[in-house]
C-alpha cells in the first residue's frame, strides 16, 4: 500500500491586470494625498506603505519595476511614479488626480514654511533643524533602497550593477545621467540575456 502522499500546494493564480484591480480615482487621489500628508524628510518610504503593504495595489516586484522606469525619467521620482500609475489605472484623469493628491498639500505647506524660513534662516536652532531634518531623511532613504534591494538579493546581475553604481557615483564622482546612459543598457541587456537562458 503505498503511504500518503501530502495534498499538492494549490498553484498561485497570477494576480489580475493592474486595469482590474478596483483601484478608483477617488482611491488614487485619497491615497496620494496621504503619501503627500505624511511623506516628512521623504515619501518613498510612505509610498511603499500606502500602495504595496496596505493597499495592495503593486507587489514588491511591480513597485521595483515602476520605480526603475522612473527613476530614468526627468523630474522628481515620486511624482513620476504617481503619474506612470495613475496613467496606467485611470488614464489621464487618473495621471491628474493622482499628482493633484500628491502636490496639493505639500505645495501650500512648502508656500507657508518656506515664507517663515525667510524671516528666520539666520537663527542657528533653525539652521540645527535643517540639518536634522536632512539626516532623518538620508536614513529614511537608506531604509527604503535595503528593502527594496531584498527581493534581488539572490540575482547576481542586480547585485554587480548595484555595486558599480554605487562606485560610479560616490567614489569617483560620476555624474548620474552618465552613469544611467552607460549602465542602464547593460542591465537591461544581461536581464534580458538571463530571461532568455532561464526560460
Amino acid at each position: 500500500m503505498s503511504p500518503d502522499l501530502p495534498p499538492a500546494a494549490p498553484a498561485k493564480s497570477p494576480r489580475p491586470d493592474i486595469t482590474a484591480r478596483g483601484i478608483t480615482l477617488g482611491g488614487l487621489f485619497r491615497c496620494f494625498l496621504i503619501v503627500g500628508m505624511t511623506g516628512f524628510g521623504g515619501v518613498l518610504p510612505v509610498f511603499v506603505h500606502e500602495v504595496v503593504h496596505k493597499r495592495g495595489w503593486l507587489d514588491p516586484e511591480e513597485f521595483t519595476e515602476l520605480l526603475a522606469v522612473c527613476q530614468v525619467l526627468p523630474g522628481p521620482n515620486i511624482v513620476n511614479m504617481s503619474m506612470v500609475l495613475g496613467m496606467r489605472v485611470q488614464g489621464l484623469m487618473g495621471a491628474f488626480m493622482s499628482v493633484l493628491g500628491l502636490l496639493l498639500l505639500p505645495v501650500m505647506l512648502v508656500l507657508a514654511v518656506g515664507s517663515l524660513y525667510a524671516g528666520f534662516s539666520h537663527l542657528p536652532a533653525v539652521a540645527g533643524a535643517v540639518r536634522a531634518i536632512a539626516a532623518a531623511a538620508a536614513g529614511l532613504l537608506i531604509a527604503i533602497t535595503a528593502r527594496l534591494f531584498w527581493p534581488q538579493r539572490r540575482n547576481p546581475i542586480a547585485i554587480g550593477i548595484g555595486l558599480l553604481v554605487l562606485a560610479s557615483i560616490a567614489w569617483l564622482r560620476i555624474p548620474l545621467f552618465w552613469v544611467l546612459l552607460a549602465l542602464g543598457p547593460v542591465s537591461v541587456g544581461l536581464t534580458w540575456w538571463r530571461m532568455q537562458r532561464d526560460g
